[in-house]
C-alpha cells in the first residue's frame, strides 16, 4: 500500500510539474470575453505560440501573442518586420509591467541592439492592444492594420529579463532568443491549408509545428499536449489499478 501511495503522489507531482507546458500548447488556450481566432501554432523557439486572424478584405489582422515571463519585471514581444525576418527593423509590441503594478503594451521601431526607444511611427496601425498576465505567461492581444495585398508577413517575437525606468532591457542572445523569427503565412486564415502558416529563419518549422484550423475554435494542434496527457491519464488508471 505504501509503495502505491508513493506512486501516486510521484504521479501528482509530475502532473503539476508538466502542467505550465501543457498550458502553453496553442490548442488548450483560452483568452478572456470569449475570444476566439482562426489559427494558431507553437512557434519554434522560446516556449510561446500565436493565434491569429486575418480579414483580406480590410487588410486587419487581429493577434495573440503568447509566452513565459523569464521573470515576474520581464517583458514579451511580437512584431512584423517589413523586409527581412530580423530584430533590427522590426516594428513591435512589447507588454511588460510597470511600476504601478498595471500592464501595458507599447509600440517600438527596433533600429539597434544596444537601445530601445517608444515609437508610433510603424508599418502598421495598431486599432487596439492589450495584455493579460496569469501563472508566469504574458498575452498580448492586438488588431492591427496592415498594407493592403500582403500575403505573408516577416515575424520576429522575443522576451526578456527585465523593465528598468520604464524601458524594456536587453534579452539574452542565446540560440532560442537569435532563432525566434521567421515567415506567417496570412493566406492560412484565408482558407489554404496546404501552405504551412510560419516559417523559421533560417531553417523552416518542423511540419508538427505548422497548421491552423477554422471555426471557433482557437485553432490548431499539440501532438506533444495529447501524448503527454495521455501518458499521464494512463499512469492514474494504472495506480488506481494496483489499488
Amino acid at each position: 500500500m505504501a509503495s502505491v501511495l508513493h506512486f501516486l503522489i510521484i504521479f501528482f507531482i509530475s502532473f503539476l510539474l508538466i502542467s505550465p507546458t501543457i498550458s502553453l500548447k496553442c490548442s488548450s488556450q483560452i483568452f478572456s470575453n470569449n475570444t476566439h481566432f482562426a489559427n494558431c501554432i507553437d512557434l519554434t523557439f522560446l516556449k510561446s505560440s500565436l493565434h491569429w486572424t486575418y480579414n483580406s478584405k480590410n487588410s486587419t489582422l487581429s493577434i495573440a501573442f503568447i509566452a513565459p515571463l523569464p521573470s515576474n519585471n520581464g517583458w514579451v514581444a511580437w512584431g512584423i518586420n517589413p523586409t527581412t525576418p530580423s530584430m533590427i527593423g522590426t516594428h513591435s509590441l512589447i507588454a511588460f509591467k510597470e511600476s504601478n503594478g498595471s500592464i501595458v503594451v507599447k509600440t517600438y521601431n527596433l533600429t539597434s541592439y544596444k537601445t530601445i526607444v517608444e515609437s508610433k511611427k510603424l508599418l502598421f496601425t495598431v486599432l487596439d492592444s492589450k495584455a493579460e498576465s496569469s501563472n508566469g505567461v504574458l498575452k498580448i492581444l492586438a488588431t492591427l492594420v496592415l498594407p493592403a495585398n500582403l500575403t505573408s508577413v516577416n515575424q520576429v517575437w522575443q522576451i526578456g529579463p527585465a523593465v528598468k525606468d520604464g524601458i524594456p532591457v536587453v534579452h539574452k542572445f542565446d540560440a532560442d532568443n537569435l532563432n525566434s523569427k521567421g515567415i506567417l503565412d496570412l493566406a492560412t486564415s484565408s482558407g489554404d491549408r496546404k501552405k504551412n502558416a510560419t516559417a523559421s529563419t533560417p531553417a523552416p518549422a518542423p511540419a508538427n509545428n505548422t497548421g491552423g484550423q477554422n471555426g471557433k475554435e482557437t485553432g490548431g494542434s499539440s501532438k506533444i499536449w495529447e501524448s503527454d496527457f495521455s501518458f499521464y491519464v494512463f499512469l492514474l488508471f494504472l495506480g488506481v489499478w494496483l489499488l
